[in-house]
């Protein structure tokens, strides 16, 4: 993931320019949803791959819980059970999860979890024994878009239902990358950027603007290795 900008106070000199303006809550609750955001999709990016599992649990109606507490310990029940099988496999278990309460009050799970399917061990298998309270949906993560979407809907869920406690939560033992700055000495940069040998831009990832408050330009994108998983 690169991001590209100008220094808010400094600038470059010649580098072009919008009327800048004074930070609003707005937009000081914009950049941190916008932050948080990345912050999640780094962990996506860096600690799962296509193949992987995105799964939704959910319950039969007779066996809804009656509070959000309570739907956090069925879940966390489950990734106990979950971590004991994989570690009696020999495996880690790594997963990201959000649990939100849908429109017409039923709770249910976002889960972001490791796909495995192997004679001692099959994720699938696993999961439709150890979760007893309802349905099992399973999507498969794929590279275009969807860590993007699923990083995006975590942080909004948690942003909108904090007051109820609706936070994500993530294994102990992912990866958590961190950013590396460098600084570049140069007025501007390609609108069109163009990636490292043996790499290309992920699809819809290149985003070109202006930051409302800087008045500066900004570049956003992400670079996806030719023939690698992730």
């Amino acid at each position: 993931m690169v991001e590209k900008y100008y220094p808010g106070n400094y600038g470059a000199p010649g580098c072009p320019r919008q009327k800048k303006r004074q930070r609003t809550p707005e937009d000081i609750a914009r950049q941190n949803q916008r932050n948080k955001e990345r912050k999640v999709q780094r962990l996506i990016l860096a600690n799962f791959h296509e193949g992987d599992w995105h799964l939704i649990l959910s319950y039969r109606k007779d066996e809804r819980p009656d509070s959000m507490e309570a739907a956090k310990k069925d879940v966390q029940k489950f990734l106990q059970q979950m971590r004991r099988a994989y570690k009696k496999a020999g495996k880690e278990f790594r997963y990201i999860y959000v649990t939100e309460r849908g429109k017409r009050g039923a709770c249910h799970h976002h889960l972001i979890i490791e796909g495995i399917e192997e004679p001692e061990l099959s994720t699938t298998k696993l999961v439709n024994k150890l979760w007893k309270h309802g349905g099992k949906n399973f999507t498969p993560l794929y590279e275009d878009g969807e860590y993007e979407n699923l990083a995006e809907y975590i942080v909004k869920k948690e942003t909108k239902e904090d007051a109820e406690g609706c936070s994500y939560s993530r294994s102990r033992n992912l990866i958590v990358p961190e950013p590396k700055k460098e600084i570049i000495h140069a007025r501007r940069w390609r609108q069109e950027p163009k990636p490292p040998k043996g790499w290309v831009i992920a699809a819809g990832s290149l985003e070109n603007g202006y930051n409302p408050v800087t008045g500066y330009p900004y570049q956003h994108y992400t670079l996806k290795q030719l023939g690698g998983s992730g």
